[in-house]
């Protein structure tokens, strides 16, 4: 792979910082002077996949323009990422529909350029014929307020922070339309447009699937919509489909986080997962809560691995976890994660860095390891098709 570099302001501060940002994870990156310049270079002979990485903090309508024609005509050789302050909504989509760009925020981090390239790679390469089903895990909160996104989400990072399964890829996906947080925790942007989908299902191809697509630094992909209060009902069961079938062919482990209420499309979400982790906390009546939850989400899927996952827990003197007597009184014969009460959950949240990644403390690290080394285990066997009959 060829990678060059291209700015139309090559002299300011900005541009210089950026530059030497991206060069110290591309470090054979080759500068050209203009667009014409690949152009030229891409009618040629020479074989090989080029990357252009543009660098316009004040994007120019012409160079938009310019760099969407070329990218559209010549995406079979060349990938643009186009690195500017800003870009509209729509320019973003006729850049990401061309097939051959996407666009990096100049405050963004280089890994995100790299993270980019690779995932274009991986599309290219990904045939949909026989491609293998991803292990999709269900995460059902028994009740509010328990941690069920925090929960799934260092899952997430977790399985993305370990050598072992650092190349794996790995998608959380939120499904609470109407209170979603997932976003404001990682410090990024919730990019679904799940009314988009739900109206016009047809039309969600694989470029329109990356717009979609938030990136965390950790590398986790990020698929949640901005919070909306309209009437979560009103998602058509065909639209949740459609999108899961493009999430099938492009991870190989799907986090899907479930809202509290129950929706006429949850059940079938937990009928086609490989696993479903009930969270909640160790209070009697969430553990009642807790334990009803169970009983549903067994009449969803009976054959599917089942954990459930206590959040918050009080750590004795000793090490152990206070009260542990009263969950396995009432949850007795399940399988069981502890999860303890970290200071570092509140840092993390503010900083938008996951507890794995940030200053949680070793036990903390290893309980949320163990619950992310039970997700890893699984064999996926779900048609992750979400109107499918239950087996």
């Amino acid at each position: 792979m060829s990678a060059y570099f291209l700015s139309s302001q090559p002299n300011s501060s900005s541009v210089v910082a950026v530059e030497q940002k991206i060069r110290a994870v591309l470090p054979d990156l080759k500068t050209i002077e203009t667009l014409d310049e690949i152009a030229q270079h891409i009618s040629g002979s020479s074989a090989g996949k080029i990357v252009v990485i543009f660098v316009a903090p004040k994007l120019d309508p012409a160079n938009i323009d310019n760099l969407i024609a070329i990218a559209s005509q010549h995406n079979e050789r060349v990938f643009f990422i186009l690195i500017s302050d800003e870009i509209s909504a729509s320019d973003y989509k006729r850049l990401v529909r061309t097939q051959g760009a996407d666009w990096v925020s100049t405050n963004g981090e280089a890994q995100e350029v790299l993270d980019i390239i690779a995932a274009h790679d991986r599309s290219r390469s990904q045939v949909s014929e026989g491609h293998r089903r991803p292990v999709m895990v269900s995460f059902v909160p028994s009740a509010g307020g328990v941690g069920n996104t925090t929960i799934a989400i260092e899952v997430g990072a977790c399985l993305k922070s370990r050598k072992a399964s650092r190349s794996r890829n790995v998608c959380y996906v939120d499904l609470d339309f109407q209170s979603s947080h997932a976003c404001d925790y990682l410090d990024i942007e919730p990019r679904l447009q799940m009314q988009e989908i739900a109206d016009h299902p047809e039309r969600l191809d694989a470029q329109l699937f990356s717009v979609f697509v938030s990136r965390h630094a950790s590398g986790l992909d990020v698929i949640a919509a901005p919070r909306t209060k309209s009437d979560a009902c009103d998602i058509a069961v065909g639209a949740l489909d459609v999108l899961f079938e493009m999430i099938a062919h492009r991870y190989d482990v799907v986090l899907v986080d479930l809202p509290v209420a129950w929706f006429s499309w949850t059940a079938q979400v937990i009928a086609n997962s490989d696993a479903a982790v009930v969270t909640g906390i160790n209070t009697i009546p969430c553990l009642r809560q807790i334990a009803e939850t169970l009983e549903a989400v067994r009449s969803a899927k009976r054959t599917a691995e089942l954990a459930v996952v206590i959040n918050r827990c009080k750590r004795g003197l000793f090490g152990g976890f206070a009260h542990r007597q009263h969950v396995e009184a009432v949850l007795g014969g399940q399988k069981l994660f502890y999860i303890g009460e970290d200071s570092a959950a509140l840092e993390s949240v503010n900083t938008g860095r996951p507890m794995v990644s940030a200053a949680a403390s070793r036990k903390t690290k290893a309980e949320l390891l163990a619950l992310a080394l039970f997700c890893t285990e699984l064999r996926s066997s779900a048609p992750m098709q979400v109107s499918s009959r239950r087996p």
